[in-house]
């Protein structure tokens, strides 16, 4: 069976500690990571996600104004987002083994303008256990 399911995070931009520019003490981060965790497990116990032999999650930074953004300041957010869904360790939705690219392939953050929302992070989990791994390698090598 395969499917397709989009959290919806409730964050406007990139908690304490979970942006790339961050570059404080390390306790705001680990607040962030564990609300994090824990925000992304409940929505995907939810949202009733099954386990699954491989996933593609993708985070989608939903904006409502055009001021300046740098999509990478959200990859500790995807990080952290993908251990909550897949960690073989802690909090976990344990969907997959772990997070390693054998079992989670992780598009790269995005941002994408919508007037009439509010602002958010839409994180896309895609079952894609019947894709072989073979196919990410091919991609990844036309991209080049």
């Amino acid at each position: 069976m395969s499917g397709r399911w989009v959290l919806r995070l409730p964050l406007a931009k990139p908690p304490r500690g979970l942006s790339a520019n961050y570059r404080g003490h390390w306790a705001p981060k680990a607040k962030s990571t564990a609300e994090v965790r824990a925000l992304v497990v409940s929505l995907a116990r939810n949202a009733g996600i099954p386990t699954m032999g491989r996933m593609q999650v993708e985070l989608v930074w939903v904006v409502t104004d055009n001021r300046k953004r740098d999509e990478d300041n959200a990859f500790p957010l995807l990080k952290v987002a993908a251990d909550g869904l897949a960690s073989d360790r802690g909090v976990s939705a344990h969907l997959v083994p772990d997070d390693s690219p054998e079992w989670c392939v992780k598009i790269a953050p995005r941002i994408e303008k919508r007037e009439d929302d509010t602002a958010h992070f839409d994180l896309i989990v895609t079952d894609i256990t019947h894709r072989p791994e073979r196919v990410d390698e091919l991609t990844k090598e036309r991209l080049r």
